[in-house]
């Protein structure tokens, strides 16, 4: 066991620093590490993301350049550089959100819906954003949620009411129906009909458990 003349401490596992001053242990002996290592995602997947982070760039910096060179074709790299971004802030909220994944897919739908909303404004609005890719979103990931749910034996306590919030956006697109702002109804109407069958299932089969996780998240 090494010892720390300053703090008059000793100190157990294979440190060479004092956790306490950061100042070097005395001794030879070491034992045995007594705290788990911690592993960090950034760590583990540390060159793939510097890899990333470099074809990024590389990227970006070629569409900037040869957008210079040729300005008459107009400001075409802003929507690369958006779309990089959109990539990267995707990336890290799967990271962030990785161990629940049925909060990690809510995440995922939502950051996906503000940044093709944001992207198809930029492009001038043609509609894609919320005709194609929002309800299709919400489709995929109430399967996905349902499907990862049943594979990984989770517990319904334990993504319920993220099933939940899912349907409920997923029946937003109603509001653009009554609004007329959609021009291409079959997705939507999928997403509708998907959400109202999975809110449907659990308020007619789980709906004791949904009120207990419900009254548990709100403290009552």
């Amino acid at each position: 066991m090494k010892y720390c003349n300053n703090c008059n401490v000793e100190v157990v596992g294979k440190r060479k620093l004092c956790p306490l001053c950061q100042g070097y242990l005395s001794g030879n002996k070491t034992s045995e590490e007594v705290f788990p290592r911690i592993s960090f995602v950034y760590k583990e997947h540390s060159k793939f993301l510097k890899i990333m982070l470099l074809l990024s760039i590389i990227i970006a910096s070629v569409s900037v350049a040869i957008n210079i060179l040729l300005p008459q074709r107009g400001a075409w790299s802003i929507f690369i550089l958006g779309g990089l971004g959109s990539v990267w802030a995707s990336i890290a909220t799967a990271i962030n959100k990785r161990k629940n994944i049925p909060k990690n897919i809510i995440y995922q739908v939502m950051t996906i819906s503000v940044l093709v909303i944001i992207w198809d404004i930029l492009m001038g609005w043609k509609g894609w954003s919320i005709n194609y890719v929002i309800p299709l979103v919400c489709v995929f990931a109430m399967i996905s949620m349902a499907t990862i749910s049943k594979v990984m034996k989770l517990h319904i306590e334990d993504y319920i009411l993220y099933i939940i919030i899912d349907g409920l956006f997923g029946i937003v697109p109603v509001i653009f129906i009554i609004l007329g702002f959609l021009e291409v109804l079959y997705p939507s109407l999928i997403c509708i009909v998907t959400s109202i069958i999975s809110l449907s299932t659990i308020i007619i089969f789980e709906d004791k458990r949904l009120i207990a996780e419900i009254k548990r998240r709100l403290h009552m």
